[in-house]
């Protein structure tokens, strides 16, 4: 009796593996992504990937890292502000292209060596805009956590014109109940996501500003 043939194995290396990775996350989103799908996609057992990656959350990270990797060094002859908005649009375009991968991207306090690149220049520019070292910890944290927010609600669907339905609903308030948002929502109508980000990254950047021209000024003396 012939003896069925082996099953063939594709040796790929680790880049190849992160980017099939990428592109079957966001084909299946996170809840249907595993190994074994990874494996057959390849054509490589799930226990090579383990090889290379030592476990899923080894895998998950080196794919936020991949996506990190793509964005670009900001000019230094920008100010402070305008090099941290233009590192803030790279991450929504990110964002806007691999939604699902880039959720990954939060499970982690840093991806790997291409975020040290891009928390290099963060960190430089906090500096330039006359953070203290002692400062820089929580301003870093809380600008990736203000930028990462905006994102998160306009993958969401938060972001976003208010719909007719919507507005039909509110039309059923007495509008003395409601005033104010009577006159506001219809304005919602032409709302857009880019719009609302530049300006709240802008805002959080004059609060930056605000905060080391604080921190700059002498005490007045009582």
């Amino acid at each position: 009796m012939a003896q069925a043939p082996a099953t063939r194995t594709r040796k790929l290396n680790k880049d190849e593996l992160v980017i099939a990775a990428v592109t079957l996350m966001e084909e299946v989103g996170d809840s249907g992504f595993s190994l074994r799908k990874l494996g057959e996609r390849v054509g490589c057992d799930p226990m090579a990937v383990l090889y290379h990656f030592k476990s899923k959350d080894g895998l998950l990270r080196a794919m936020a890292d991949y996506l990190t990797g793509r964005i670009q060094a900001v000019d230094t002859g920008l100010s402070w502000t305008e090099r941290l908005y233009e590192l803030a649009r790279q991450y929504r375009e990110l964002a806007l292209g691999h939604p699902q991968t880039f959720q990954q991207m939060q499970r982690f306090l840093n991806t790997g060596k291409a975020d040290y690149l891009v928390l290099e220049q963060v960190y430089r520019a906090l500096r330039d805009g006359g953070l203290s070292d002692a400062e820089i910890p929580a301003a870093c944290v809380g600008w990736y956590a203000a930028l990462y927010g905006l994102i998160q609600g306009e993958l969401g669907g938060l972001i976003r014109p208010v719909t007719e339905e919507e507005l039909n609903e509110l039309e059923q308030w007495p509008a003395e109940d409601v005033p104010m948002l009577r006159q506001i929502l219809p304005r919602f109508v032409h709302l857009q996501s880019e719009q609302v980000f530049k300006m709240m990254m802008e805002l959080i950047h004059d609060g930056l500003i605000a905060h080391a021209g604080k921190a700059a000024t002498p005490a007045t003396k009582q």
